[in-house]
């Protein structure tokens, strides 16, 4: 090596002792490796957040109209579903589609199964119960007496993340399951369809 190449290696290594040493810059550097974690921990946080909210509002909504249809004198009528539909989205109040399905059951004991007295859907996702098809979720339904009446109120609404985190869908279901029994008159009818 002859003196002019280790000059430039003395140097140079004079320079990374020194830099090495140097604790000015530290803070910029951590900076940079540590805003953009916090920025997606902030995101994360928000849209975390939010679903649950939504989830909150969307079962919320769901027992009020199954409240409101266990509390009914007289018949349900098409108005009065899509005026139940317009009240569920302006609870849910959110930028997604939401479907609706409700339906009055009655269980016979002897022939142990359920029979769909009238279904009402709005929206997309549902289509209407009846005696068939009802048996599809027969392990979701509670346990009921001879000839007893329940309300069942479906509520679908698509969940979309105000943030994309990497994580998850950016679109999901939230489904909601309710029923309740007629508070005031045990027959709730439909008689014009609905």
């Amino acid at each position: 090596m002859n003196r002019l190449d280790r000059s430039i290696f003395s140097t140079a290594v004079r320079y990374l002792k020194r830099f090495s040493r140097k604790e000015s810059g530290v803070i910029s550097i951590e900076a940079v490796l540590i805003y953009p974690l916090l920025f997606w921990g902030m995101c994360a946080s928000f849209s975390f957040f939010d679903g649950y909210k939504q989830s909150s509002r969307n079962l919320k909504a769901s027992y009020a109209i199954a409240d409101v249809i266990s509390r009914e004198r007289n018949d349900i009528t098409a108005t009065y579903v899509d005026t139940l539909y317009d009240l569920l989205q302006q609870m849910i109040s959110d930028r997604s589609d939401v479907s609706m399905r409700i339906s009055f059951l009655r269980f016979d004991l002897p022939d142990d199964r359920h029979y769909v007295q009238w279904s009402c859907v709005r929206g997309q996702s549902f289509e209407e119960w009846n005696d068939g098809t009802i048996g599809e979720i027969r392990n979701k339904l509670p346990i009921m007496p001879d000839n007893g009446k329940m309300i069942l109120v479906e509520v679908k609404d698509w969940y979309r993340r105000p943030f994309l985190i990497g994580y998850g869908d950016e679109e999901f279901a939230m489904d909601n399951f309710v029923f309740t029994h007629p508070r005031v008159y045990d027959k709730i009818d439909a008689p014009g369809g609905c």
